[in-house]
Parts: structure tokens; C-alpha cells; sequence
């Protein structure tokens, strides 16, 4: 059966299941306004490409605009997906998880933390890459003073919040794959969850070699998507250039651009599947305490089944120049 079929037969099934459900609500009078809570029918649906974002494959200027359209909107709303899920942190992760992690918040200080613990010694100059809206940078400073620490990011947007969140660090516009600091200019470099955004990965991993001072160490986490397809998927993620399948095409590609005594490990167990359970039950509290209608509720709930087809090894890793 192709993929077209099978498309077709998912939409039959989950349209008429869902459509005989809706064709019951209203035998029992108010409950159809109680589940729909004032819904928005105009609202954009969660997951949908932001407006302007336009068709992938455009060049990295394009690139840059689609990903700014899309985590500027995103990552500062407090009524979308976003604020209901990380509202209580200014990390914009996945996190790292165990038994004790009770919220986003905690999971993405872990993760910061086990990156930060690649580092045998928390010393010298520190390039914070795609530093969001700058809570991973405001934590570099309980082990940098404020002027060994630099941070870029793509949006102007999130550089300003960085600023505010960490008073006295180097914070500018630069993209990943384009440093404008001197060889050598680095002891360190810290990139959590983006290269893959970045056109291309191999070329942030060269021009961060470039930056880095001899011995110097890249600490970063990652996402590998399922298939190479998915890149011209979404107008947010760059080219299939950049995909790479497993931990050991992630390791070769560290090797062949010149850095060794590379530590990459797959933590998708402790990243993406703890991350999912706690958005499945997060959502389904905030619908039962009526913050969320049906609509949002299905919308997320099927955009995270959807990630979690795309989803592949999560990495962490360590490399050294």
C-alpha cells in the first residue's frame, strides 16, 4: 500500500471515528460548548508552519527567517503549546530526565548540567551556540565570571533577552555555521539542541574546531531525525545535507573534521521518551482543569505523536580539538 493510501485510510478512520463521537455530544444539552471552552476556530492549528515561512530549500538567509518566525512566536507565547509546556523556565529544551525529574524546568538544568560535566575543567572563554532566550547562558555564570562568556543566537529577539538574563556576558547575532571570532578564540563551546537547524551540521562542527584553542572541548546535545526525508518536510530545518541516521555517522563526521577524544552516547531513553510521558499527562491535567478545550488537546497530543515518529537517537556529546 503507498504512502498516499495509506494517508488516505488514516484520514477516513480518524475522521469518522472522531465524527461519530462528535455527532453524540449533543444529546445531552451544554455539553458541546463545555468541551470546545470558546475554541478559536481561527487559530492557527499547533504544529502548522508559521505565517510567511513559505516553502523549504530556500537558502540559509530563508532558513534563518523561517526558524526566527517560527521560536520567536513560539518560545515567548504564553497561551501556545509553549507556555503551557515550559512557561515555568526560559530553557527551551527536551531536558534529561531520571526518576527524581518532577518538571521541564529540572530536566533541562540536568541537561545542562551533565553537558557542563564533560568539562574537566570549568575554566577560560566559553561560546554559548544558538543560546536561546539565554537560560542556559545564565547558568554558565556559577562557573564563568560574566567575561569569559559569549553567546550568539540568529535572533535578535532572543540575544536581547539573553543580555537581560545574563548582565555582563557578550551576547550577538552570528549564525553557527559562520563564527566571526579569530582562530583559537575559545576553551570551550556549548550548543544544546540545535545543529539540527543548521545548514549544515559540518559546518558548524569545522568553524567550531576553527574557534576552539588547542585541547579545547565542544559540549552539545542533539536530535537526529528518522530519515532524510523529513528534512523537506518542514520549512524550519535545513537541507538533507544534514541529516546524519546513528551515534556512529554523528562520531565519523566529529573524526573527519578533526576532532577526537569524542564521547557520543544516545540518550533518547532519558530524553525524548520521559519528555513525551510528561507532555501526555501535562496536557491531559490542563484539560481536565478545563485550561485546555478538545481541540487544543487533540492538536498537541497528535503533534507530539508526530514527533515522536520523527524522532531518532538523542546525543550527547563531547569532542575535543
Amino acid at each position: 500500500m503507498s504512502d498516499a493510501e495509506l494517508k488516505a485510510k488514516l484520514k477516513a478512520r480518524l475522521l469518522a471515528g472522531i465524527g461519530a463521537q462528535i455527532d453524540s455530544i449533543d444529546n445531552a444539552p451544554g455539553d458541546l460548548a463545555a468541551l470546545l471552552q470558546g475554541v478559536a476556530f481561527e487559530a492557527a492549528p499547533v504544529g502548522e508552519a508559521p505565517e510567511g515561512a513559505g516553502a523549504p530549500g530556500g537558502g540559509p538567509d530563508d532558513l534563518a527567517r523561517m526558524v526566527n518566525a517560527y521560536y520567536d512566536e513560539a518560545f515567548y507565547s504564553r497561551d501556545g503549546i509553549m507556555g503551557l509546556l515550559l512557561g515555568e523556565t526560559e530553557f527551551r529544551n527536551i531536558g534529561l530526565w531520571d526518576e527524581t525529574t518532577s518538571n521541564q524546568k529540572e530536566a533541562s538544568e540536568r541537561l545542562f548540567d551533565a553537558l557542563l560535566a564533560f568539562l574537566p575543567e570549568k575554566s577560560g572563554r566559553i561560546l554559548d551556540v544558538a543560546c536561546g532566550m539565554g537560560a542556559s547562558t545564565r547558568r554558565l555564570l556559577r562557573h564563568f565570571p560574566a567575561e569569559a562568556i559569549d553567546a550568539i543566537n540568529i535572533s535578535q529577539k532572543q540575544v536581547e533577552t539573553t543580555r537581560a538574563n545574563a548582565p555582563g556576558i557578550t551576547a550577538q547575532v552570528m549564525n553557527a555555521v559562520d563564527l566571526r571570532f579569530t582562530d583559537a578564540s575559545f576553551d570551550n563551546i556549548l550548543c544544546i539542541e540545535a545543529a539540527f537547524h543548521f545548514e549544515t551540521r559540518r559546518r558548524f562542527l569545522e568553524e567550531a574546531l576553527r574557534v576552539l584553542k588547542p585541547g579545547g572541548r565542544l559540549v552539545l546535545s542533539d536530535v537526529l531525525f528518522t530519515s532524510k526525508e523529513r528534512l523537506s518536510q518542514y520549512p524550519t530545518l535545513p537541507s538533507a545535507e544534514n541529516h546524519l541516521a546513528t551515534v556512529q555517522d554523528y562520531r565519523a563526521l566529529l573524526e573527519e573534521t578533526g576532532f577526537r577524544e569524542i564521547d557520543a552516547q544516545d540518550a533518547r531513553d532519558r530524553i525524548w521518551r520521559p519528555h513525551f510521558l510528561h507532555v501526555v499527562n501535562k496536557v491531559h491535567e490542563a484539560f481536565l482543569e478545563r485550561r485546555l478545550n478538545l481541540v487544543q488537546l487533540t492538536e498537541i497530543l497528535w503533534a507530539y505523536y508526530n514527533l515522536d515518529v520523527l524522532t531518532g537517537p538523542c546525543l550527547l556529546v563531547c569532542a575535543r580539538k
